[in-house]
């Protein structure tokens, strides 16, 4: 079964706002997930500035022989990226469903301030099912 490993939302200045594991193995600390997260950032900037393509909006996917990591940018600049198991299929459209669920949940929440970090209820119970959902699907392909 194709898995997801990780789910990180950095804000726009490159701070990580949100951060879930969902591997079982090989956990990281608040650190390393802080250190991947600014990492990140900092590629995805580059290959904005190094691309000979014009109006390039950086790295969307990154290939490696043991995970991929996905990455969707919203207009204003926060950043979803997931990384998963080589192979998963459809990771854009699940990206595209968790920016909803942030803006519907996290954006509308009169308690969050912006840039902050996610601390909403109902952001992480229907992001946990959007999640089972897209594992549910990939079961039965």
């Amino acid at each position: 079964m194709a898995a997801i490993y990780s789910l990180y939302i950095i804000n726009k200045s490159g701070g990580l706002i949100f951060y879930k594991d969902y591997g079982s193995a090989g956990r990281m600390d608040t650190n390393d997930s802080l250190r991947v997260a600014s990492l990140w950032h900092s590629m995805h900037a580059i290959s904005q500035q190094l691309s000979p393509t014009v109006g390039c909006s950086g790295i969307e996917l990154l290939e490696a022989d043991t995970f991929e990591l996905h990455c969707f940018q919203s207009l204003t600049g926060t950043k979803f990226f997931v990384v998963c198991e080589p192979g998963t299929p459809s990771m854009e459209g699940l990206l595209k469903v968790i920016y909803e669920l942030y803006t519907d949940y996290v954006l509308k929440n009169p308690f969050y301030e912006m840039e902050m970090p996610i601390r909403c209820e109902l952001f992480d119970i229907n992001l946990t099912q959007a999640i089972q959902k897209d594992r549910v699907a990939l079961l039965g392909r």
